[in-house]
């Protein structure tokens, strides 16, 4: 909780993240993980999240290319190596599913936040590592609080939608 309240505290004030946060954060999430599953439902479920996340930021790279007219490098004008460290170590502690709702819901979040707060100014930096992270520690308090809800196990999720 703590490198998460960090993380946010520092992006949200200087839009930067020292980077020597994300192995901490991600030991520890790996340690929580172990603790809670198999080695290879970790290994499967990291290697889906981490496709999935890199075919993100290849369709990223390559929308930003076409509509630039020559090749981009995202994370020098429009992502940022935080935002992308941070998705990369959550990826290790979530399910698939779970990845894939916390990340939509995360950046809808945001974006709504965004707009709300600083409008569609694009000379402001969104602090997308930051916000994430509050959001992903205020996830974390109600996994530990409602024992119908595990972010390790796609199982809930199903459940929930009757599959």
């Amino acid at each position: 909780m703590g490198c998460l309240l960090f993380l946010f505290y520092q992006d949200l004030r200087y839009r930067a993240v020292y980077w020597l946060i994300f192995p901490v954060l991600l030991a520890l999430l790996v340690g929580v993980t172990l603790g809670e599953s198999l080695g290879r439902e970790i290994l499967i479920s990291s290697s889906l999240n981490l496709a999935f996340l890199m075919l993100q930021l290849m369709l990223l790279t390559i929308y930003f290319s076409m509509k630039n007219k020559k090749w981009v490098n995202i994370t020098k004008d429009y992502l940022g190596w935080g935002d992308i460290l941070f998705l990369l170590t959550v990826a290790f502690f979530l399910s698939p599913m779970n990845y894939l709702f916390f990340y939509i819901g995360s950046l809808s979040l945001v974006l709504l936040f965004t707009l709300a707060t600083i409008g569609n100014n694009n000379k402001h930096r969104i602090p997308l590592a930051g916000l994430q992270s509050l959001l992903f520690a205020a996830l974390l308090l109600i996994d530990w609080n409602l024992s119908s809800l595990n972010l390790q196990s796609d199982e809930w999720l199903l459940k929930q939608f009757g599959l």
